[in-house]
């Protein structure tokens, strides 16, 4: 299955679930490639606002730098997340944005402006806390789990690695190059 697809799957099953009754599936040409409309030069965010998203692309930047290989900016992963919470369930759309605005709130409590606004240094050390909460500062055998941060931490972690390790970029980064035994044609 290539990212078009679990894209497709995705959103018609969200649809559907959202409505309450089958959905009709809307039929694309055979050459149609959704990561085209996330590519364009014009694109806007369909869930998450403005702030929201330079947040997202910062954050998962921090997490997937780009090295030898494409980081997470390049891989636009902040746009595929944006597409795919445009249809989430509100319970998981709320989740992300509550992990959203503690990774702000931490970022307010210890350096009076929101993380977007802060020098990549903070960015980093901030983003470095919530991840390891046991540091001298705060070291205790209940950090983790006391320390809430860490859990918002974890939720958009997961977000930003799942759709980065799903796009092509991410695929190449691991060494994907195709199908077992061949390049995977589909059904004809």
């Amino acid at each position: 299955m290539n990212r078009r697809d679990l894209f497709r799957q995705t959103f018609l099953g969200a649809a559907a679930a959202v409505s309450g009754r089958v959905a009709t599936a809307r039929e694309f040409p055979s050459d149609y490639d959704a990561s085209k409309e996330l590519a364009r030069d014009d694109w806007k965010p369909v869930f998450l606002d403005d702030h929201q998203d330079q947040t997202l692309i910062v954050f998962s930047d921090i997490l997937i730098p780009a090295t030898d290989t494409p980081g997470a900016k390049a891989a636009l992963v902040n746009r595929f997340v944006d597409a795919v919470l445009a249809v989430e369930t509100h319970d998981t759309q709320r989740s992300f944005l509550d992990s959203l605005a503690a990774l702000d709130g931490e970022s307010f409590v210890r350096y009076r402006a929101a993380f977007v606004y802060l020098t990549p240094e903070q960015q980093t050390e901030l983003v470095t806390f919530m991840a390891y909460p046991h540091t001298l500062e705060t070291w205790d055998e209940n950090a983790p789990g006391s320390y809430r941060g860490h859990a918002h931490f974890s939720n958009l972690k997961d977000w930003v690695s799942r759709a980065y390790y799903s796009s092509p970029v991410g695929m190449q980064a691991l060494g994907y190059t195709g199908a077992p035994g061949g390049v995977f044609e589909g059904c004809k």
